[in-house]
């Protein structure tokens, strides 16, 4: 409901549309003097005989003002009416972001695995900094992990969408030491910010007792200091309780310290004296918004910063379909018989058409036992182009098998692809797996082609095709030797013996280690078809299928075919992108550069 306030702020896109209104009195205008044309076309006496038609039948007067309305309604939604869906306050604050440079610090040490807080410390420390992202006004965000050591994980940056990711590799395995070296996370944050913007800290942590005991304990309000000099606020989020709990460590078993297991419970007075120190703010971890209304709305958001005027966009609330609607509904009452007189000559038109091409069609259709009959002639070309007339999940991957033959790869995958898509059940899923995987393969994609092999897996596992699971292996093993002797350059892959599987219905014969697999011509006489049914089974069921035999080369599947599965998941393994392995050696590396001495500190 709109209130009459609202209606002040009425704007209209395009307002010249609003003389489209004047329709209605410019058409009876136009009759009026057509009117008195044809009236004056004979005598009085003569006007019968001469003109046909209802110049002289009045129109019932519910259809004129009808008319009237409906254009008045149509003129309005052409014209565009909308109102802003901010008011003048929202979009005031709207048009400035809050320019502020916020380094969070997350604690990762093992007393972050305590449970006092459902459903566990460290993960609800990453649910809450989740839920800050969507309050923030144009801050910029950077991640800091620490536990023994501390290290950065995200730069500053205004990419809320890298914060989640990043947040997965924070975790205790980034750091051999354990502990809580807050000291260090303090001052690399601070290295980390550039001087002269305004700058804050958001530290989660449990606020565990003993971060502020002993030599680490000095070094933390030693830092704290440094950051009162520098004008860099702390502010605090408590994830934990002051009653405490165990620490399970990582396998199940309870944290001993002294031959006591190890109670972890909040400093708040503690922590709450470090974030007044720097004239910040201590909040408690707390269901609801109460905690980020307190920590971020009347605190962060309150840190003086500069405003950075970004483009002045307005979000506007569209009006026309208000209009639009009921005019359609006026011009269908007020011409309906036109509307179904124009329906009517539409049909007959697109009947005569359809005859007309039903006239002009040629005597055949191309069906699957055509575009089969070209492959089977090895016309591999004319049998791509009948199974592209074609639809449905047959056509799709014969005319990827087609295009394999004609060795155009990357098209053969987009095919197997789309034939993955239209799969109808587990069986023709894993035919269409293989033969992407074998696709991927042929174009250098070595990646994908051990993904889609080890999906086939999956699914001949469940099925119980037992060629198709030893193919799949033997083609997995060759895709992972690829990728390993990527990452090794100079050296061959060598170590896996034996001829790539075959696709589902066909096989390559080209030893992998010796040079790239591809099609030999020499396999055609051999009857090696790519997946396709042997059999027309009356011209019009051509399918395709698996069934093949396998080649081997100098080993039996079950033997060294076994033993090559093994090598290639391990060499998997080694390829992949291990981003935690990654950011861990990054903070080694950062920590050889800017040496921190290392302070005694509990291993919690």
């Amino acid at each position: 409901m709109i209130s009459l306030s609202a209606l002040s702020q009425l704007e209209w896109t395009h307002p010249w549309w609003a003389l489209l209104a004047l329709q209605p009195m410019l058409m009876a205008l136009l009759l009026k003097l057509r009117r008195n044309q044809v009236l004056h076309y004979a005598d009085p006496h003569l006007l019968a005989w001469a003109v046909r038609g209802n110049l002289d039948v009045q129109q019932p007067r519910w259809r004129g003002v009808f008319n009237v309305i409906a254009w008045l309604l149509l003129a309005c939604a052409l014209a565009g009416p909308r109102l802003p869906l901010l008011d003048n306050n929202q979009q005031q604050q709207a048009k400035q972001g809050h320019e502020l440079d916020i380094m969070v610090l997350l604690d990762v040490s093992p007393s972050m695995l305590a449970q006092d807080i459902s459903p566990q410390r460290l993960q609800r420390a990453k649910l809450e900094l989740l839920d800050l992202l969507p309050r923030l006004h144009g801050e910029r965000l950077g991640l800091i992990a620490f536990s023994g050591s501390a290290g950065l994980i995200m730069p500053l940056s205004r990419d809320y969408a890298a914060l989640p990711y990043y947040l997965n590799i924070a975790e205790p395995t980034l750091f051999d030491t354990p502990g809580t070296a807050l000291a260090n996370a303090l001052e690399l944050a601070l290295r980390n910010m550039p001087p002269g913007q305004a700058r804050a800290i958001l530290l989660l942590t449990d606020a565990e007792s003993s971060a502020l005991s002993g030599p680490a304990g000095a070094a933390v309000w030693e830092a704290v200091d440094k950051l009162k000099q520098a004008g860099v606020a702390l502010f605090i989020l408590g994830v934990g309780t002051e009653q405490g709990a165990t620490i399970t460590q990582s396998d199940g078993n309870l944290l001993v310290h002294e031959g006591a297991d190890v109670i972890s419970m909040m400093d708040t007075s503690g922590f709450t004296d470090l974030a007044n120190n720097t004239n910040g703010k201590f909040v408690q971890v707390a269901d609801g918004d109460a905690d980020w209304k307190s920590l971020y709305e009347n605190g962060l958001l309150a840190v003086p910063g500069g405003k950075q005027a970004v483009e002045n966009v307005q979000a506007w609330r569209e009006l026309y379909a208000s209009f639009l609607l009921p005019a359609l509904l006026l011009f269908v009452l007020l011409y309906a018989n036109k509307i179904f007189n124009i329906i009517k000559h539409i049909q007959y038109s697109l009947l005569i058409g359809m005859v007309l091409a039903l006239a002009d069609m040629p005597e055949g259709f191309a069906t699957e036992a055509d575009a089969y009959a070209a492959y089977q002639s090895k016309n591999h070309a004319r049998a791509q182009t009948l199974y592209g007339d074609l639809q449905g999940y047959t056509a799709r991957l014969g005319e990827g098998a087609a295009a394999y033959r004609r060795r155009d790869y990357q098209y053969a995958v987009k095919q197997f692809s789309n034939a993955l898509l239209e799969a109808h059940d587990a069986r023709q899923r894993e035919q269409a797996l293989f033969n992407l995987g074998n696709g991927f393969f042929m174009a250098g994609n070595y990646r994908a082609a051990a993904d889609a092999f080890l999906g086939v897996l999956k699914y001949a596992q469940e099925s119980q095709n037992d060629l198709l699971l030893q193919n799949a292996r033997t083609n997995l093993a060759l895709s992972a030797g690829k990728l390993a002797a990527m990452k090794k350059p100079g050296k061959k892959a060598d170590g896996i013996v034996g001829r790539r599987g075959q696709q589902t219905g066909g096989a390559l014969g080209e030893d992998a280690t010796d040079k790239p697999l591809s099609i030999d011509s020499s396999d055609d006489k051999k009857d090696k078809r790519f997946g396709l049914s042997s059999e027309l089974a009356g011209s019009e069921n051509a399918r395709l299928h698996s069934g093949e035999k396998a080649v081997a080369n100098n080993s039996s599947l079950t033997g060294d075919g076994d033993i090559a599965y093994r090598a290639a998941l391990k060499k998997l393994e080694l390829a992949a992108d291990n981003p935690v392995v990654l950011h861990k050696a990054l903070i080694k590396i950062e920590a050889a550069r800017d040496y921190v001495p290392q302070l005694e500190m509990p291993p919690w």
